[in-house]
């Protein structure tokens, strides 16, 4: 097995994959901004290497979003090779699907301003 190896790509050459079915709105936006903002960028993308799907973004395409936005050149990406467009959508659903759940009681013993901070409503909370 490969060891998985962090690089560095231009936002401009990433290309986000037409089939991406995940969404988010303004709040979503302002949240991720702040925390890249704040403590950068600690999850990297996850990019096609294969030749015919090179650079196309598998996982990430909000956090590529935000990067242009905040006006990065370059992010840290992670890649795979995979030449079955069927294949990597695949994966696209899954690490989006793959999101867990909260363990609410663990939850409820955090400071309930760094909840409202992070942006859980407070229905969550």
């Amino acid at each position: 097995m490969d060891n998985i190896k962090v690089k560095y790509v231009d936002v401009e050459k990433l290309q986000a994959a037409a089939y991406n079915p995940r969404k988010w709105d303004e709040k979503k936006a302002d949240e991720l901004s702040e925390s890249i903002k704040k403590f950068g960028f600690v999850d990297p993308l996850v990019v096609n290497s294969a030749p015919e799907r090179l650079n196309t973004v598998i996982g990430g395409h909000f956090r590529l979003h935000i990067a242009k936005k905040l006006g990065y050149s370059t992010v840290p990406v992670v890649s795979v090779n995979i030449p079955d467009v069927e294949k990597e959508t695949e994966l696209n659903l899954r690490l989006n699907k793959n999101t867990g759940d909260w363990d609410l009681d663990l939850l409820s013993k955090f400071d309930p301003s760094l909840l409202t901070e992070i942006g859980f409503s407070s229905e969550e909370i």
